[in-house]
């Protein structure tokens, strides 16, 4: 028990590591400001209630703003599969092949987490702020996380800083945020259902509008 109880606070502190007002990850950070900022907002479309947070502008969320590629019957069940969200920004931030292979949902797991900090995965510790940042796709997802009592610890509302992946949000993180991680799975579920309840919202929106301009 008190292994555990230091691997998940070691985690945690872990995840502060990487922390710093410019860094593109929410709450506690990642190693590298996005990359990709420079594509452009688009006027007139749905989109624009995605870009409060320049979402669409961060490495690895590009896919939300890409006004690019059609969207067909097939491919908008892929950009509604929170699972193919995870694993594209996983990719695009360039995390290493192993890393990328535990940017899935049902892999994604406190077991993992352990893996890591005790270095028996070949994923490194210091990819794990990134892989949050992606697993909530650099949302905001405390209200679901407080409506499933994620902060019914010892820790508090404190343990709902790890919902917050907002852009560039730092929080510095002590060890009394340590019991936050017993509601691991209650984030994710959080992270899941939100996601994609906003990308079908989304992506349904961008299809129909571009099936209107083709219709013309």
């Amino acid at each position: 028990m008190i292994r555990i109880f230091f691997v998940l606070l070691a985690t945690l502190l872990i995840l502060t590591d990487a922390c710093g007002s410019s860094g593109a990850c929410g709450c506690c950070g990642c190693r590298a400001k996005a990359k990709a900022r420079a594509a452009k907002r688009v006027s007139g479309d749905l989109v624009q209630e995605f870009d409060g947070k320049d979402d669409g502008n961060i490495f690895g969320l590009k896919v939300w703003n890409d006004t690019k590629t059609p969207i067909t019957e097939k491919s908008i069940q892929l950009l509604t599969n929170p699972n193919h969200l995870f694993h594209v920004c996983c990719e695009e931030r360039q995390l290493p092949p192993a890393c990328v292979q535990k940017c899935h949902f049902n892999v994604y797991n406190k077991g993992v987490l352990e893996s890591m900090f005790f270095g028996s995965s070949e994923c490194p510790i210091e990819f794990l702020p990134e892989m949050q940042f992606c697993a909530a796709q650099g949302k905001d997802h405390s209200q679901c996380c407080s409506q499933s009592q994620v902060d019914a610890t010892t820790a508090g509302s404190k343990c709902l800083t790890f919902c917050d992946q907002t852009p560039d949000l730092y929080t510095p993180i002590d060890y009394s945020y340590a019991p936050c991680l017993d509601r691991f799975e209650d984030m994710k579920r959080c992270f899941y259902d939100n996601v994609k309840s906003d990308a079908i919202t989304h992506f349904e929106a961008k299809k129909s509008l571009q099936d209107k301009s083709t219709s013309y």
